[in-house]
């Protein structure tokens, strides 16, 4: 399909007009003059998904979870336990510091199997639910 004449300037810069008279979007390749490289990996539930509860305390980084679902791609990280929880990626950082997630709040990572993050209460022993995509 050709592009229409009535589209303003502006908007007609977004597509362009394929050899064989199709409409596609423009798309603009900063680096490697038409070639992209890198590795491109979907998010999502592709395999399996799992959700656990895993309990964590004021004192110790605790990782979340202990094992991670193979090939995992994604994780949620459910704050219900009516506190403060900090994450963070190392288990031996000292002190409560970190991401917080407040209670009634939860935090979304794209992030693979390999990568484990860690957390901590503000005060005593709560649950977290975390669900892992894979």
């Amino acid at each position: 399909m050709a592009l229409d004449q009535n589209i303003n300037t502006l908007e007609k810069e977004k597509f362009l007009e394929t050899s064989n008279s199709e409409t596609a979007v423009r798309v603009a390749i900063a680096a490697g003059e038409g070639s992209v490289t890198g590795e491109f990996t979907p998010s999502g539930l592709k395999i399996a998904g799992r959700i656990l509860v895993v309990q964590i305390n004021e004192t110790t980084w605790t990782a979340l979870p202990s094992t991670a679902l193979e090939n995992r791609n994604a994780i949620s990280i459910i704050n219900r336990s009516g506190v403060q929880i900090k994450i963070n990626y190392s288990a031996s950082i000292v002190g409560y510091i970190g991401v917080p997630i407040d209670n009634g709040s939860e935090r979304f990572y794209d992030i693979s199997d390999s990568i484990v993050v860690y957390g901590k209460s503000q005060s005593g022993t709560v649950d977290l639910i975390i669900e892992e995509l894979a």
